[in-house]
């Protein structure tokens, strides 16, 4: 039967039997679920109300309607169920709860108490959540236990914070009730319950193990049971009988409530008991409910009280009471509106609480500005993660999202309640920007010169808006609301201004500077400046002005407080320890003030009204696409419009009459030349000659791509091909023109030869042609040429041209129209070049660009500075339609004529993988297009799809790297043109390699020295090779073993690598050696170097580093640039000394010179085909040769400035069976080819191979009573098995070059051995008669080590016979040992005795409480010892003796460390309203000790409360230590005006903070990592870097051990 039905049945017999004595039911929340349990059957199971809870914790019910109520403690919530329905469960109170200990019933008035230890609140509510106040929320440090007597109106808990104390007040939270009626011989007081017949309190100390009664009052104190209790924690009474459950013996125990006597366990084996009750209507007396008539007459709460008329009326929080004491206003009238990162909150300035309440919304992610609409009822946000602007109403409903594209980083928000509007900044573009609130006509306010814009405030009255921008230069600005009118009011003495607000009365302005921590205030054209507040202020961020006082959020004091705005005085924390702080908004909300034109109707307006300072008509804006029509009211679409450059911007004119001018708000722009669009996505693009860079971007300025930013130098000529999506650009620095997709993709060069300064360009779609101007020089004046869309067809149609800065085309008449800057005239010609006019010469300066709509063209002219027009034709009606006060370059028309017409590329790319290009039929017969490839690719013989190069030159610079492709046999095609690849962010590159089978091009970045990696097309940019102390010189690639070598000028060694970056070591070590260029030839096992010692050296070597040979040492001065023909087995190098180059056969033979005149700076070297090519740095060019017949010398490339390295790349190379191209071999670390074909393992310096000759490993370290054997798996034996006979090393080395005798033998001249005692016995033994020949004389002493010396010197004290001298040393120091090591064993127990008499007098120590138990933990994790590895351990008979070392204490030898000082640790959510003050008597919690019930966790870091169990979601550690100072000192650089500077905090624990506990970057997001400028935080960096104020312990206990 499942749950509800055995409940049912339980209390149908209770109903029965309710006269019963054996119907004493328990209710008890057990953590994963609340239970029933018979009191008087013990051995009976207990029914399980509710089950699947986290962390239930206190518990009580309401008789009269079978309800039961819980808290959780990890869920952070108070929930309900009814008996008769226990399956489902309701949340009663879900928000605003951290760690609810405490909780109990009022049965008369049907209302709910808890208590909170962390938010140190009491509160109060209706049964189903409803007007929800708080009662207390001063003087609490820890309440847990709390009780109810309705029947006389009071209240009582028990608080264990510093001041250990149980209190009581009347229920209606009358401060004038509130008394402490227990506050000595008390220390944790966990359970409180009441005996409602003797008119008695009953508590339970965790920490002094008693349970005490009192009266009401605190009077007539007893004791029940003392001492004898292992961990009491709540405790319940019926009848005669007290009830309490007991932590450390996971029981409900009982007894006499009078004596203590008849105590025994009811239930044990739980799994962890928390709060109980007894289940009994005699629990819940019958009374006078005061309240019961009408509520009391109150609006919303009436509340017990112990003084007549017996109740009170209450309020929700931050409600105010009227004055007839039982209304309620209509909500709170001044709060206080807080962005929190997750959250937004609401804190009522009506009531003295200053209760946060956290607004029911979803999917905040990180909030940062924050404003309220009065008018609506709106709350308004700015998320920075989830790049948006919302708003919802505070209730919770109607969320939504307002504006949520081109949103990076909105830092500011503001409301214009009058013009409802919306403003915001960020700093993610940089702009200002306003829509309706609604988050329609969305329109870019400001863009030009904002660095760093924030805080953000108006004045819709006046007609102003002032904001703070924090960049390099800190100011504070003000426009007027359609941002014209701008100007600067404050500039000097700024730092990181964050906040902003207006005093509308005094108009005055106030801001806060976190850098500088002051408050200061000005008028509001920045006049009379003065400081509000300069002290205790670490990192100011939201900021507000409400009536008397200015408010603030600190980042650092995680604190809200407030200031009066006049004094600086009457300073208040309104809310005090809440993480996560951002912006906030003081408000009125029941007060609406002002007006200005826009009030009424949006001003006329059609979109955007926006009211400016001293109008009495409002201004009318369109968002960004619409145009004001002549009324300046209506916005409608533009039929066309012109674009143009002006250097930094990008703008757009209205060919209305009004010719109204809007910016594109385009970011990043410095110098744009040419302009066009594409019709069909409305996106512009144009080329940036600053940036070296072709860029695109929507018409509304959103979404900048530069989609060509390598290889460009001065792009000056641009179009579109709208039909195929191609661009195509005329370039005077690379003297090309290149084709693209739109997106930048498949470029191609398609002009290159006979091409001098290229500039204007313009494309004729339709009919597949492509027409440019050409500067030229003296040989080849300026002209006009036509092509294919493809470059073919080359065609001057017109000589004699002039220099012609821009050219468009007439589609329609089909004419073309040129600006001419040396006759200072626009003319025309049609479009074969014939019929040339001049249409307009008059009153023309310099005339820049140019474009045609309908009859009319436009030109810019730079010398005036102006936008002109006149008729296409006749050249009348000459007009200046705009003057500016920069240069206008480029122009075009925005309209759907000037991108008219198809062709067959138009569908599909014409089925062409990469480009499509159309041409003119007459050119090719019936063939309109042909499909092309990149530059270096090349077509497939379907002629659609394309193939990247297998065989090319790279080439380096300092900053790019760029691709070759050459003919390998043609003597002739050397002019091919080269492409730059686009891999970002090189830094002095020094040396390539490339690995031909992932395609991986590799470089050394000499800059940052590392080895870093990248394909060709720019992606997957990893790095290699970083590590500490190197200077990466040169590198070479084996792409078989998967490995690079690189010599290192630092350290002077050639190091080996995986490509993965797994590091093997050096094989060639550093000893009397300085190898530089490095080359490699894998396929043959064989490397090859130079050894820039004092006489330099060419060296060569296996690719482990053996068999080093030396190549070539005479007449060589600086040998560099190694490369190896592997086609005809050749070794090249240059000689930047001699200035020649060299080559030989592998083996060093047939040394020959290939070039030896006209070289001033070899550098790079390769081999390509038929041809040696080299770089030569001082004259900036590219040679090449024929290798073989040393002719045919030419230039590749001239004027190449920064080169540094030439590489050939071949994907051809015949097939390989290389045997370290499959796993490597088996080898651990070096794989190499050996010369009969195979492959070898092989190791680096400092390791060896072991016997099964595929694996490496360091070797042996013996000790020195130790051989160390020369191979196998055996390395160190004993000594004296050195030469026994017997061979105890694998490869029998200790038996080697072993002498013929043993030490106790004589060895005879003949090698013969005789034992020794045979030597000089008067006898001769040896054959030889050896062993007598070097006996001493009758009258002298022979010595043990064979000295004969004179009888007369035995025993004098001089030249003392070696045997009798060492006799003597030996006993002598046996003395002294014994006596050393008899004083040590006395003096060890003589200090452990000392240990452990003062450990028993400190045993009343909190750190030595039974109750808090020592943590000591491995700071490393212990592993059994284990012999070490290839020692020989034993053999036969022969004994050993093994050194062990001896580990005291728990068998670790790892350092241990003591937890005690964190007993308690608390753990809990970030959502924490208020961190209480630092306990002093932290009691234990179970969650602390989960290792009595959960098996796997075994710490105890005790802390007294109910629990929450260890979630890895919520963590929290408070430690009695103090707050780092968050300021820009300790982020970046210390400021003078930092008031922490040098400060360091040293923690004895690791910290487990909710987040990182230290300041945030000193500059917003992007800027993380600046080494030039320190910048404040911003909110997407601070992220709750800090816990000020460790918490003390609490329920919510840390349980990460």
């Amino acid at each position: 039967m499942d749950y509800s039905t055995r409940i049912l049945v339980l209390f149908g017999i209770l109903a029965v039997c309710n006269d019963i004595v054996s119907s004493t039911f328990l209710l008890f929340a057990n953590r994963k679920d609340v239970r029933l349990i018979n009191a008087l059957d013990p051995k009976g199971n207990s029914t399980i109300v509710v089950t699947n809870q986290e962390d239930a914790s206190a518990v009580d019910f309401l008789y009269s309607a079978n309800s039961i109520f819980w808290t959780d403690v990890s869920e952070e919530v108070i929930k309900r169920t009814y008996l008769n329905d226990t399956q489902n469960s309701i949340g009663v109170i879900t928000t605003g709860l951290v760690s609810p200990d405490g909780l109990a019933c009022d049965w008369l008035g049907l209302k709910l108490y808890w208590t909170d230890s962390e938010t140190n609140r009491i509160e109060v509510s209706n049964l189903d959540g409803s007007y929800r106040t708080v009662l207390f929320w001063q003087g609490l440090d820890q309440p847990r236990a709390i009780a109810l007597d309705p029947i006389n109106g009071y209240m009582y808990w028990s608080d264990w914070g510093e001041t250990p104390k149980i209190e009581r007040a009347g229920m209606d939270g009358n401060p004038l009730t509130r008394q402490v009626i227990v506050d000595d011989n008390i220390y944790w007081p966990n359970g409180l319950t009441l005996d409602y017949t003797d008119s008695k309190i009953f508590w339970a100390d965790g920490k002094l193990s008693y349970i005490h009664s009192c009266n009401f009052d605190g009077s007539d104190r007893r004791v029940v049971l003392d001492d004898s209790l292992p961990h009491p924690f709540a405790l319940t009474l019926d009848g005669d009988s007290l009830f309490w459950t007991d932590w450390k013996t996971h029981s409900i125990h009982v007894c006499d409530k009078r004596t203590g006597l008849q105590k025994s366990v009811v239930h044990d084996n739980i799994f962890s008991p928390m709060d109980i009750h007894v289940y009994s209507p005699q629990r819940q007396p019958r009374g006078k409910n005061p309240c019961g008539i009408r509520n009391g007459g109150c609006s919303h709460l009436c509340l017990m009280a112990p003084i007549k008329p017996y109740y009170t009326c209450a309020c929700p929080t931050g409600v105010l009471l009227q004055g007839d004491k039982r209304t309620c206003a209509d909500g709170a009238e001044n709060i206080l509106f807080l962005a929190r990162r997750t959250d937004l909150r609401r804190i009522s300035l009506d009531t003295p609480d200053y209760t946060d309440v956290v607004l029911p919304l979803t999917d905040i992610r990180h909030a940062i500005a924050i404003d309220y609409d009065p008018i609506e009822g709106y709350v308004y946000w700015t998320d920075d993660e989830v790049q948006a602007i919302r708003r919802s109403l505070l209730n919770g409903s109607n969320q939504e999202v307002i504006v949520s594209t081109e949103v990076y980083h909105p830092d500011g928000i503001a409301v214009d309640w009058i013009g409802r509007n919306l403003y915001w900044t960020d700093t993610g573009t940089d702009r200002i920007e306003v829509a309706r609130l609604n988050g329609t006509s969305r329109k870019v306010l400001i863009s030009d010169n904002l660095d760093e814009p924030r805080a953000l405030t108006l004045d819709p009255v006046s007609g102003y808006i002032y904001w703070t921008d924090w960049g390099k230069h800190a100011k504070i600005e003000r426009a007027a609301l359609d941002g014209s009118e701008r100007k600067t009011i404050v500039d000097t003495n700024l730092g990181w201004p964050n906040g902003l607000t207006l005093d509308y009365e005094e108009r005055k302005i106030y801001w806060g500077d976190a850098k500088t921590d002051t408050i200061e205030s000005s008028d509001l054209d920045g006049n009379n400046r003065s400081t509000v507040v300069k002290e205790n202020i670490p990192h100011i961020f939201g900021f507000s002005l409400l009536g008397d006082f200015v408010y603030w959020t600190d980042w650092q004091r995680r604190s809200i407080e407030r200031v009066n705005k006049h004094t600086g005085k009457d300073r208040e924390v309104i809310i005090d320890q809440l993480p996560d702080l951002m912006g906030l908004k003081a408000v009125n909300v029941k007060k609406i003030s002002g007006t200005n034109p826009c009030a009424i109707k949006n001003g006329g307006c059609s979109h955007l009204c926006l009211h400016r300072p001293n109008l009495k008509t409002p201004t009318c804006a369109c968002p960004m696409g619409l145009e004001l029509i002549s009324n300046g009211r209506t916005c409608i679409v533009p039929d066309a419009f012109l674009l143009f450059t002006i250097k930094d911007d990008i703008k757009r004119i209205s060919l209305e009459v009004n010719h109204n001018i809007q910016p594109i708000p385009i970011q990043g722009v410095r110098d744009a030349m040419s302009i066009d669009f594409d019709i069909n996505d409305n996106r512009i693009y144009w080329t940036d000659v600053q940036l070296k860079s072709i860029s695109r971007a929507y018409m509304n300025g959103s979404s900048v791509q530069h989609i060509i930013d390598f290889g460009v130098d001065f792009p000056e000529g641009m179009a579109v091909d709208w039909v195929a999506h191609n661009i195509y650009w005329a370039d005077m620095g690379t003297q090309r023109i290149e084709v693209a997709r739109l997106d930048g993709s498949s470029r191609k060069v398609i002009v290159w030869k006979d091409l001098i300064d290229p500039r204007a360009i313009a494309l004729d779609p339709p009919n597949g042609y492509m027409y440019w101007t050409v500067w030229g020089d003296e040989k080849r004046p300026p002209h006009l040429e036509r092509a294919n869309l493809d470059g073919s067809l080359r065609k001057i149609i017109i000589n004699d041209l002039g220099r012609v800065q821009d050219l468009c085309i007439d589609y329609i008449d089909k004419r073309m129209y040129w600006t001419n800057v040396d006759s200072k005239s626009i003319e025309s010609s049609d479009m074969l070049g014939g019929d040339r006019k001049v249409i307009v010469k008059r009153n023309v300066q310099e005339p820049m660009g140019l474009t045609q709509y309908e009859d009319i063209i436009y030109w810019t002219d730079t010398k005036s500075k102006s936008i002109e027009c006149a008729n296409k034709t006749t050249g009348k009606n000459h007009t200046v339609i705009h003057q500016d006060k920069v240069m206008v370059y480029d122009i075009t028309v925005f309209h759907t004529s000037r991108q008219s017409g198809w062709n067959s590329c138009g569908r599909l790319n014409g089925g062409c993988s990469h480009l499509c290009l159309y041409h003119n039929t007459n050119d090719f017969g019936n063939i309109t297009y042909h499909c092309a490839c990149p530059t270096h690719y090349t077509l497939h013989e379907e002629n659609q799809t394309c193939e990247a190069p297998k065989n090319y030159l790279l080439l380096s610079q300092k900053t790019v790297i760029s691709r070759f492709v050459m003919d390998p046999e043609d003597i002739d095609d050397a002019d091919n043109p080269e492409v730059v690849l686009p891999i970002h962010n090189l830094k002095n590159v020094r040396a390539l390699a490339y690995d031909p089978k992932d395609a991986f091009i590799y470089w050394i970045d000499n800059k940052n020295k590392v080895i870093k990696r990248g394909h060709n097309n720019g992606t997957n940019v990893t790095v290699v090779v970083n590590e500490e102390g190197i200077s990466p010189f040169d590198i070479a690639i084996d792409p078989f073993s998967r490995s690079i070598y690189w010599t290192c000028n630092k350290n002077n060694v050639i190091n080996v690598s995986r490509l993965d970056s797994t590091p093997i070591g050096v094989v060639v070590p550093s000893g009397g050696m300085k190898p530089r260029s490095i080359a490699l030839y894998p396929e043959k096992g064989l490397m090859y170097w130079t050894n820039m010692v004092s006489s330099p050296k060419i060296e060569k070597a296996a690719m482990d580093g053996t068999e080093k040979t030396t190549l070539f040492e005479t007449n060589l001065e600086h040998p560099l640039a190694l490369t190896i023909d592997k086609h005809s087995n050749k070794l090249c190098w240059a000689d930047s000394a001699l200035k020649h180059i060299e080559c030989s056969d592998l083996g060093g033979g047939n040394r020959v010179v290939v070039v030896d005149e006209g070289i001033h700076a070899p550098r790079g070297l390769a081999i390509y085909g038929n041809f040696l090519y080299w770089l030569d740095r001082d004259q900036q060019v590219i040679e090449r040769i024929e290798k073989n017949t040393r002719k045919h010398r030419i230039h590749v490339r001239r004027y190449v400035i920064g080169l540094s390295d030439l590489i050939t790349v071949e994907h051809s190379l015949p097939a390989t069976n290389h045997s370290c191209s499959i796993n490597n071999h088996g080898c651990s670390h070096i794989c190499l080819a050996t010369s009969e074909g195979g492959a070898r393992c092989s190791c680096p310096v400092n390791l060896e191979l072991k016997q099964d000759e595929v694996t490496c490993a360091y070797p042996p370290t013996c000790a020195p009573n130790e051989f160390t054997c020369l191979k196998g798996d055996v390395r160190c034996i004993p000594l004296v098995w050195r030469c026994d006979k017997l061979g105890e090393c694998q490869d029998q080395s200790d038996e080697e070059n072993c002498p013929n005798c043993s030490s106790s033998e004589f060895q005879c001249t003949d090698r013969k051995c005789i034992d020794s005692k045979f030597e000089c016995d008067g006898k001769n033994d040896c054959a030889d008669g050896s062993d007598e020949s070097s006996c001493c004389k009758p009258n002298e002493y022979r010595c043990t080590n064979h000295q004969c010396i004179t009888k007369d010197g035995k025993c004098d004290d001089k030249n003392l016979p070696f045997s009798e001298r060492s006799n003597s040393t030996s006993t002598s120091n046996t003395t002294q040992y014994a006596i050393g090591i008899v004083v040590g064993v006395v003096f060890l127990v003589l200090v452990i005795a000392v240990v452990f008499i003062c450990r028993r007098r400190s045993h009343h120590s909190p750190v030595d409480d039974p109750d808090i138990m020592m943590v000591k933990k491995p700071l490393n994790p212990h592993s059994d010892s284990q012999t070490t590895p290839h020692t020989f351990s034993s053999r036969g008979n022969k004994s050993l003796i093994l050194t062990t070392t001896v580990s005291i204490g728990s068998g670790s030898g790892s350092q241990l460390y003591d937890r005690n000082h964190v007993t308690g640790a608390s753990s809990s959510s970030s959502t924490v309203t208020q961190y209480p003050k630092e306990t002093l008597n932290p009691p234990p919690s179970p969650v602390t000790d989960r290792s009595m019930y959960t098996g796997d966790l075994y710490c105890s870091i005790n802390s007294l409360s109910t629990v929450r169990s260890s979630r890895p979601k919520k963590k929290k550690v408070r430690y009695n230590i103090p707050p780092p100072h968050t300021t820009p000192c300790s982020t970046d650089v210390c400021e003078d005006s930092e008031p922490y500077p040098g400060t360091i905090f040293h923690s004895v624990v690791e910290l487990s903070y909710d987040s990182d506990p230290y300041p945030p970057p000193p500059t917003p997001r992007s800027h993380y990592f600046s080494d030039e400028m320190s910048c404040p935080p911003s909110p997407s960096t601070e992220k709750s870097y800090f816990n000020p104020y460790p918490p003390p312990p609490s329920p919510v206990a840390h349980s990460d051990c």
